[in-house]
């Protein structure tokens, strides 16, 4: 596992907020409910802002929940035209083939499918099981891919639904529609900033944290993190505010799967400022390409002592498909006891708020805690 090399002039992933209402009531939703559309000039002004602050690669419009604006096809094809790759952050409840097929026009690269086990959703039961959630979370992702759209999923790691995660990567992994995921864990932001300010009590902050994830990803998956994102303020327990994992799969059809546990090293640090250089900026985003995993997945065995164990990972994968499947997870910020935010030392998901670029999830207390 090694420091992604991005700074906070260089990190290439901001978050665009479009509108700040929701048709849905999350169960772990930090933004502040207000009704209305942001008008597409004010949008595209954050665009603005965001590009002097980052070299910014992928911007993802999110809310609120951004399928509820008019004008999301124009403001997708707005900002693809300045350079970035366009993510949306969506509860798909009004994601259907029109919207699809418009948003796929427009130019849109992903979708970020927000379903979750903490939703009232009009299209699952309230008595809904993971084996329900995740059936929609394939059915959603299926439509996404068949307009040309890749498909991730964004989640909440709440206390019970732990237990669930091996099914839930399973399904990422199994599932040839479904190519990132993006895991936070559950906290309640405004009771975080009122209680713990200059406490620095990991009790009232969350129930989960990444070192879980680490130790069942490593005891059901045999895998290890690849990445990871410093804190801004070490702690004592060591945790990481973000760690990524990047799982190699081969697969003919939906359950079977084949993937390679890799084992990062500097190389693959190297591998990342490379692209940079050819790219002029950190790439957030790139398209499943066999060429450019083989590459990879060959750069990490030569360096990490497992150049053969790639080889017969690539020949098993020779005519099949071979994808990459990134997988985020996010501890929740904590509030040290000198007041300040302890949370990613480079925010991977900051956004604007009174002209200021900050932390998406502490946004509506920007004020509060002197962002």
């Amino acid at each position: 596992m090694f420091a992604l090399p991005w700074t906070k002039d260089t990190v290439p992933h901001a978050v665009i907020e479009v509108t700040r209402d929701c048709n849905l009531a999350c169960r772990a939703c930090y933004r502040q409910k207000n009704a209305g559309m942001r008008p597409v000039a004010d949008i595209l002004s954050d665009v603005e802002i965001i590009e002097r602050h980052q070299r910014v690669h992928t911007i993802s419009l999110a809310g609120g929940e951004p399928t509820l604006h008019p004008d999301l096809p124009e403001i997708v094809r707005a900002v693809k035209s300045r350079g970035h790759c366009v993510s949306l952050v969506t509860n798909a409840v009004l994601l259907d083939e029109a919207m699809i097929r418009n948003l796929a026009s427009a130019g849109l690269d992903i979708v970020m499918i927000h379903i979750d086990e903490g939703q009232t959703r009009p299209d699952l039961p309230d008595t809904s099981d993971i084996a329900a959630v995740n059936a929609l979370r394939a059915k959603t992702a299926a439509r996404v891919k068949s307009h040309g759209i890749s498909a991730g999923l964004c989640t909440t790691l709440y206390p019970e639904s732990m237990k669930n995660l091996p099914e839930l990567v399973n399904l990422i992994i199994g599932n040839p529609d479904i190519n990132f995921l993006f895991a936070t864990h559950a906290v309640a932001i405004p009771k975080l900033v009122e209680q713990t300010t200059g406490t620095d009590d990991k009790s009232l902050c969350c129930g989960t944290a990444n070192s879980m994830v680490i130790a069942e990803m490593r005891e059901r998956f045999g895998l290890e993190p690849y990445a990871f994102i410093p804190a801004t303020t070490a702690t004592a327990d060591g945790e990481l505010p973000c760690i990524t994992y990047s799982v190699p799969v081969r697969s003919g059809s939906i359950p079977a799967a084949d993937y390679l546990r890799m084992t990062s090293n500097s190389a693959d640090r190297l591998l990342i400022k490379a692209s940079r250089l050819l790219a002029g900026r950190y790439l957030y985003y790139t398209p499943n390409s066999k060429t450019a995993n083989t590459i990879q997945i060959l750069f990490n065995g030569i360096f990490s002592g497992h150049f053969f164990r790639a080889v017969s990972f690539l020949v098993r994968s020779w005519r099949m498909p071979l994808r990459m499947k990134r997988l985020v997870f996010e501890n929740a910020p904590r509030i040290t006891p000198q007041g300040t935010v302890n949370c990613c030392d480079f925010c991977p998901n900051s956004t604007v708020r009174d002209g200021k670029v900050v932390p998406v999830c502490l946004a509506d207390h920007k004020n509060e805690l002197n962002l």
